[in-house]
């Protein structure tokens, strides 16, 4: 009997020890469906080209999610297959033309250069890298208006339908 719970014990010990290193990641890598081969880096690049667009303010406009997640979301979601593939291009030729502009990391520019460098890829007319660009604009601007600060304060919008009185003359 007592055999039978040394050998429970160490198949349990093994497979703790076996799963130890995919549990212990403190930064969960979200995979999205339809955009499987974006990895780490490419997120994190997506992610800050979207704070540059439109910087965040955490503490007047607080989201449950941040900028970075919320656009990939949506750019999963929301774009059919012709438009992924659309965004895709466009997302490969922005890191042709940062790497030809001498930059290895947009994260490593500083941050005047790197609003320069989206502003004057938005006033160049390649229509790849402005489609990308569109795309991040419009679902960063989605992200801050769609968060509870901004509807309840400027839209006044009212999350349940409907106000309750109670006793009100006619």
């Amino acid at each position: 009997m007592l055999r039978r719970v040394a050998l429970k014990n160490i198949g349990l010990i093994t497979g703790g020890v076996f799963f130890l290193p995919y549990s212990c990641e403190f930064n969960p890598d979200f995979i999205y469906s339809n955009f499987p081969k974006l990895k780490r880096k490419e997120k994190s690049l997506i992610a800050s080209i979207c704070e540059v667009i439109l910087p965040s303010d955490k503490r007047n406009f607080p989201t449950p999610e941040n900028r970075g997640h919320f656009v990939l979301t949506m750019l999963n979601d929301c774009l059919d297959k012709n438009q992924r593939n659309k965004f895709s291009s466009g997302f490969k030729a922005f890191q042709l033309a940062l790497t030809s502009e001498g930059q290895k990391n947009f994260e490593d520019i500083l941050p005047n250069e790197q609003e320069i460098f989206i502003l004057k890829s938005f006033e160049v007319k390649k229509d790849k890298i402005l489609i990308f660009l569109e795309y991040l604009k419009e679902f960063s601007l989605l992200h801050f208006e769609t968060s509870e600060n901004y509807m309840k304060k400027y839209l006044k919008f009212e999350f349940m339908p409907g106000r309750y009185l109670g006793k009100v003359s006619l």
